[in-house]
């Protein structure tokens, strides 16, 4: 298995303390996981227990041990391990299903249809970057202009809102997508190793 070498060296570094580790993860990398889980369970509570198991199997000592520094994307690993463990969900459920009735074998029964994963898992991924490139912005003296922009308000709206002219909006916002750019490639920087330009391209459709 494969594993970006940012993300490596600080679960590495928190063998010691598993709990400090997984909450350090689950803290980053959580909602997108969550979210993804919501559309494929037909509970929240569900959905919250998987989210947990996810975590869990990524911070084992056992799955660290397995994984390669060196290569690979932690977005597309996480995407893997949460199908996995909606998978097994899913048998799960169609083995108590089985037992319950008694009708058909469990080979005869077919899982759940699932969405295409990719596409919805990047788009939910990149919801959580913006979060976490927001997040470090909250002291940018600009993000109040892009965020009245992001809720669909014109130049002169926020203009007249903040007291400014559609002069200075403009260059405040201009700023301001200069600033979270530059924080979403950190964001990205810090799981994906050398290879934040490719991760960029992959997920320019949804930036």
């Amino acid at each position: 298995m494969s594993f970006p070498s940012s993300v490596w060296t600080l679960m590495l570094s928190l063998k010691a303390d598993p709990e400090r580790m997984k909450e350090l993860v689950v803290r980053r990398y959580r909602e997108p996981v969550y979210q993804f889980l919501l559309r494929r369970v037909p509970r929240p509570e569900d959905a919250e227990d998987l989210t947990q198991e996810v975590f869990l199997r990524i911070c084992a000592d056992s799955f660290l041990q397995k994984v390669d520094p060196e290569k690979g994307k932690f977005r597309s690993l996480l995407l893997a391990v949460t199908r996995r463990v909606i998978a097994s969900h899913q048998r799960h459920e169609l083995a108590e299903m089985r037992d319950r009735r008694r009708q058909v074998p469990l080979d005869d029964l077919e899982l759940p249809a699932d969405a295409p994963a990719e596409g919805e898992f990047d788009r939910l991924w990149v919801g959580n970057l913006m979060t976490q490139a927001m997040e470090r912005m909250k002291e940018e003296p600009n993000l109040a202009a892009l965020r009245l922009q992001v809720q669909g308000k014109s130049y002169r709206e926020i203009a007249a809102e903040l007291g400014r002219s559609e002069s200075d909006v403009t260059n405040h916002i201009h700023r301001a997508k200069q600033r979270l750019r530059h924080e979403i490639e950190t964001v990205i920087r810090e799981y994906s190793g050398g290879e934040v330009q490719a991760e960029i391209a992959a997920l320019m459709q949804y930036l």
